[in-house]
């Protein structure tokens, strides 16, 4: 069996929907770090800042305070090489402080490389 949980391809400029088991306020720090091969391609943060900041967006859904929606941009998704993708999630808020277990994931190819105009 398959234990990729998303997939994308690269210079795409996919959604991801994170359905977390806690409610995230729109004050909390949250990091996202998405690594391959154990180092850290990409990163966004909401209420933070970081050295390998994607240019997509890391938000916190309107409507439900348990889901996160990460968009990426098609040069953060060419930021990554083809394969496997782990995503993993760090939040603080006023309790406290929470890393989350790394989600793995796929980055498909592109037949045709670079973004789209």
């Amino acid at each position: 069996m398959d234990e990729r949980e998303f997939l994308f391809f690269r210079g795409s400029t996919p959604t991801l929907e994170l359905v977390l088991p806690l409610a995230v306020q729109f004050s909390d720090t949250v990091y996202l770090t998405l690594s391959q091969c154990g180092q850290a391609v990409v990163e966004y943060a909401m209420n933070g800042s970081s050295t390998l900041a994607g240019s997509g967006t890391l938000t916190r859904a309107e409507e439900d305070e348990n889901v996160l929606l990460l968009t990426m941009s098609q040069a953060d998704t060419l930021a990554l090489a083809a394969g496997d993708v782990e995503l993993q999630l760090r939040i603080k808020n006023d309790v406290g402080a929470d890393t989350f277990r790394p989600i793995c994931g796929r980055v498909g190819r592109a037949l045709k490389e670079g973004t789209i105009g």
